[in-house]
């Protein structure tokens, strides 16, 4: 199990029976096979996803087909809205869901605060299956922002080597703050309907100077 469960709420439990029909009903394009096991990584800027059917003791790989995977709506839209269920203010929502449907049982949704990416046989990473950069994570926390503590050190990791500082959630104003420009934060992440207001150095000293001296030192 990942770091975020959702596996008891209605909506999740009705998604993963979608996709269970989607997969072992009359038309399903995993008829025969065990479970259906896919990968997506949600990030802000793009999103990578694969996956793999498995019967018996193999693993059989899904391809490019739409013959051989989920539909968009029941995969994709479905996961965009888990990503709002899952998300707290301060704390973050997942980055990397692992979707398991079955024929004869209920599915299991694993959400994870990390990147779940996969080498191929090579050793290389597949097209658009690579590690995210700093600017794809700023903009993942610009739109689910955290507290400071509570980004995860890898992302902090990749942040510092690109000399990106993050947005970070204000929890005195329930905003996320970043670049001298504050946002209001729902409880389904950063209000973008909303025009950011000005932070004014001269009243707030020191926001963003703390944040920098956390994550470069000086």
């Amino acid at each position: 199990m990942g770091t975020f469960d959702l596996n008891t709420e209605p909506f999740v439990e009705l998604g993963l029976q979608r996709l269970s029909g989607e997969a072992f009903g009359p038309q399903g394009f995993a008829q025969g096979t065990d479970e259906v096991v896919h990968v997506l990584i949600h990030r802000r800027t793009s999103t990578f996803g694969y996956g793999h059917m498995v019967s018996g003791e193999n693993l059989i790989y899904t391809g490019r087909s739409d013959a051989d995977r989920f539909s968009y709506d029941g995969l994709n839209i479905w996961l965009d809205e888990c990503r709002f269920l899952a998300y707290s203010p301060g704390i973050g929502t997942w980055t990397t869901a692992v979707v398991h449907v079955f024929p004869d049982r209920p599915g299991r949704l694993d959400l994870y605060d990390e990147e779940h990416l996969e080498r191929d046989a090579q050793g290389n990473w597949p097209p658009g299956g690579q590690p995210a950069g700093a600017q794809t994570w700023a903009q993942q926390l610009l739109a689910f922002p955290r507290l400071l503590n509570n980004i995860p050190g890898w992302m902090l990791a990749t942040l510092q080597t690109e000399g990106v500082t993050p947005p970070v959630y204000n929890p005195e104003f329930r905003s996320v703050d970043w670049n001298n420009r504050r946002r209001p934060v729902t409880d389904r992440g950063t209000d973008f309907a909303a025009e950011p207001t000005v932070i004014d150095p001269s009243l707030e000293p020191g926001v963003f100077t703390k944040i920098s001296k956390r994550l470069f030192g000086g």
